[in-house]
């Protein structure tokens, strides 16, 4: 008889159902310990927390694929590239993450290309000033989750914005988040 032992002797955690209050929770900004606004590394220093967007995302992991194959000693990227004029697509995804990778690196990196709304490093990075521009002139700084959000949600008004990330409700009015909403699609990369 076949039987798994992965699982044996292991306990489960319950849910507890006694503090409903202490449920993760976006719209209250309730997310869990990943998101505390103080991180302690590896090395046990604090740090701020820092949540990308898919478009940071998307260049930060083409980027570590890109060193990765340039450490190998692959000739084709020996040279910085602003991804502007690369094809990117399934087979160039492939390409990149190299035969050795994993399904889920491949899988990733082609979600990350159909979903990033900010494709090139020079966009990216003016959105995420303004995001962080935006945040510090909010009448209350907002998470680094809403701005990630922000950065990745393709709201057509502010509105829509509000009832997708709930928590800046009362944070922005609605002239502010539309003006920046306004600002971001000058930025995004239509495909």
């Amino acid at each position: 008889m076949n039987v798994s032992t992965s699982t044996l002797g292991v306990r489960r955690r319950k849910a507890n159902n006694q503090n409903i209050d202490d449920e993760e929770n976006a719209a209250v900004l309730k997310l869990g310990p990943e998101f505390q606004l103080t991180q302690i590394t590896n090395k046990g220093e604090e740090e701020q927390l820092i949540a990308l967007n898919l478009s940071e995302s998307r260049l930060l992991i083409r980027a570590a694929l890109k060193e990765r194959k340039r450490s190998k000693g692959d000739k084709q990227y020996d040279y910085d590239d602003d991804d502007e004029n690369e094809k990117e697509d399934e087979i160039s995804n492939m390409e990149l993450a190299g035969p050795n990778s994993s399904e889920i690196t491949r899988k990733t990196l082609n979600f990350l290309s159909s979903f990033a709304r900010f494709k090139n490093q020079s966009s990216t990075d003016t959105v995420e000033k303004l995001l962080n521009d935006f945040s510090l002139q909010s009448s209350e700084p907002l998470h680094p989750f809403e701005i990630a959000q922000l950065g990745t949600l393709e709201c057509e008004d502010a509105e829509e914005a509000k009832s997708l990330i709930p928590s800046l409700a009362n944070k922005v009015s609605d002239v502010q988040l539309q003006s920046l909403l306004t600002e971001l699609r000058k930025y995004q990369t239509l495909s």
